[in-house]
Parts: C-alpha cells; structure tokens; sequence
C-alpha cells in the first residue's frame, strides 16, 4: 500500500479552506494524491472523499481535511471500510505508517501482511488488511462467501502481469524507466510494479517522484528502499 503524504489543509484568503460538504474536498485531494485509491492502488477517475474515522463514530470530523482520504467505491463500500468504527493508534494508513512495509504483494494479486512484522506493527498491518478487504480473493477460507463483484484481486494480477510483461524489454533497453512508469501511473498499483521492479533503483525512484502524493520519506533516498515512517516509535516503528 503506497505510503502518502497529505498537504496542509488548503488555504483561501489566508484561512484554511472550509467544506460544507466532504465530496467538495475531492479536487483539492486529487492535486495531493493523485487519481488513485488511497487503499487498493486502483486509478480511478471516481474516487470518493473518503472518512478516516467515520461520520457514525465521530461526526465532528465529517469535514475536516484532515480527515479525508481518497478511496475506491469498493474498499469504502459497505462490505468493507464503510462505517467500521477505527482505532487510529492500532491501525496502519497510508498517511501515517508506511504501509509498503505493512504488506506484500505477490503473482496473482495476492496481498498477505508482511511476514516480517511482529508484535504491534504486524497487529496494526493485520487491522487495515481486514479493514479495506484486501485479501478477499476467490477460495479465500478467510470469507465464508467471496463477492463476486470484489474484483480487486484480478486488477492487481493484470496489473502484475503487464510489469513482469515488459521487464525482459526494459532489462534489454528496449524500454526505459520513464516508459515503464508512465504504463504503471495509467493503471495504478504502485506496490506492484514496485515490487516486479525490486531490482531496479531507477525504476523505483522514477515510481516514488511521480505518483503524486508519496511520501518520499518512507524510501531511505539512495537505494530507495522503504524505511519505517515511525522509527521511534518502538513498539510500531512503520
């Protein structure tokens, strides 16, 4: 899960802006982080405002920015984060943590937590992997019954696909590291050519500069490796 960096709360006259209704916050958002969802990667040109914490557990926060991420109608859908009551200090988010460490993306478009993590951290990767559902995949015994219209898993395997697809091209010349980020920023999922190109420092920077909205400090600045977002704080350092 791509790691993010909001903005400020934007400013007219001075003043931070003010929403009389969160769906008004969506331009400002989209400038931040891009045409993608804040959970599941997909690029959408129909994200929705999405609320962090929930209108129903606290309706103070319905329109404040700070509050607000970008989301696909699925991961925010009601079989999913919907309305879910959430413990922001026993949770990873994309604005908080840096979540590529939280998980793992596989062949497939398999998301597992990272089995690296352990205690707190692991905990808190587990909490916003049930959260947004992105586990649910077909014969997954997790779910009793699979939503057929959960189609996330095979946008991540396309997408999957298409990056090991033009690997042997960009490992010859034939393509180069602008070429292979502009075909990742037109589909998204930035965990998985991230992943398919592990090996590639300038494929992973190139990634890291031009999604708008990532958090560049949560990629150590000469390998481009992640590095945890929270270092001391020892119990959850991601």
């Amino acid at each position: 899960m791509r790691p993010v960096e909001k903005f400020g709360c934007p400013q007219v006259n001075g003043s931070n802006k003010v929403y009389k209704q969160h769906s008004l916050a969506r331009g400002d958002l989209e400038n931040n982080l891009g045409y993608y969802c804040s959970y599941c990667e997909v690029f959408s040109s129909d994200l929705e405002v999405e609320h962090v914490i929930s209108r129903h557990q606290d309706s103070a926060l319905k329109c404040s920015w700070d509050n607000f991420l970008l989301a696909c109608g699925r991961c925010n859908g009601r079989d999913n984060k919907a309305s879910k009551a959430v413990d922001m200090n026993a949770t990873h988010f994309p604005h908080r943590n840096n979540t590529f460490l939280s998980f793992t993306y596989q062949e497939g478009g398999y998301v597992s937590v990272n089995p690296l993590l352990e205690g707190a951290s692991a905990i808190a990767a587990e909490t916003m992997l049930n959260l947004v559902g992105l586990d649910k995949f077909p014969g997954n015994i997790k779910y009793a019954k699979h939503n057929a219209n959960d189609t996330r898993w095979n946008h991540r395997r396309v997408a999957w696909e298409l990056a090991v697809k033009y690997l042997p091209d960009f490992e010859s010349g034939r393509l180069n590291a602008e070429d292979i980020v502009s075909f990742a920023r037109q589909r998204g999922f930035f965990s998985v050519w991230y992943a398919v190109y592990h090996q590639h420092r300038a494929v992973r920077e190139l990634l890291i500069q031009s999604f708008p909205g990532t958090a560049t400090s949560c990629f150590d600045a000469v390998n481009c490796s992640p590095v945890p977002r929270n270092p001391k704080n020892t119990e959850d350092p991601v």
